[in-house]
């Protein structure tokens, strides 16, 4: 069996439905073999410590970089915590191999529903991911087809549709991870 980390990228976890849904049907499907850094928490005085950020990579198999889409892209803190902890000499460089093998798996939430997205821009899901596929391919990590869900904004009276939609995307990232002999 394989290891996968779940990186946790939401910067408010605790306003979450969706993508809170989606990790309990992630961890009470696959229990000890997944372990889910929620790194909105582990961020202090702004920064990562890197070192134990690196090594919880370096224990899995599979890595899920997990968050709600913003603005087309993955949020700020996601990034940030990607700039710092992919870094030269680890995530690539000539000494950067230490998650060359491993697999990548995108696992989104969209707010607004499918309709939106394809009157106001066609076509974009997945290929929104393809900053994530070039920095997979840069570590030379293996890249699996991501797996996303739209109307996943929780407002006051919708909270059911989004757990919904959380509970649709804990599902597909379950049979992506079993692909994966997770």
């Amino acid at each position: 069996m394989s290891k996968a980390l779940i990186v946790y990228g939401h910067p408010t976890p605790e306003s979450s439905t969706a993508n809170a849904e989606a990790l309990r049907v992630v961890t009470e499907a696959l229990g000890e073999n997944v372990e889910v850094r929620e790194i909105a928490t582990h961020r202090v005085n702004g920064s990562f410590d890197i070192a134990a950020e690196q090594q919880a990579l370096v224990e899995a198999d599979v890595i899920v970089l997990q968050f709600p889409v913003f603005w087309y892209s993955v949020p700020a803190l996601l990034k940030q915590w990607l700039d710092e902890v992919f870094t030269y000499g680890f995530a690539y460089g000539s000494d950067g191999d230490k998650l060359a093998g491993k697999t990548l798996v995108v696992a989104a939430s969209a707010g607004a529903n499918a309709e939106i997205y394809a009157e106001k821009l066609p076509n974009n899901f997945p290929e929104i991911f393809n900053p994530l596929q070039n920095t997979a391919a840069f570590s030379s990590m293996k890249w699996a087809e991501p797996v996303y869900v739209y109307g996943a904004l929780s407002m006051p009276g919708t909270e059911d549709i989004a757990r919904s939609a959380g509970a649709d995307l804990g599902e597909q990232l379950v049979a992506r991870l079993r692909e994966l002999n997770v």
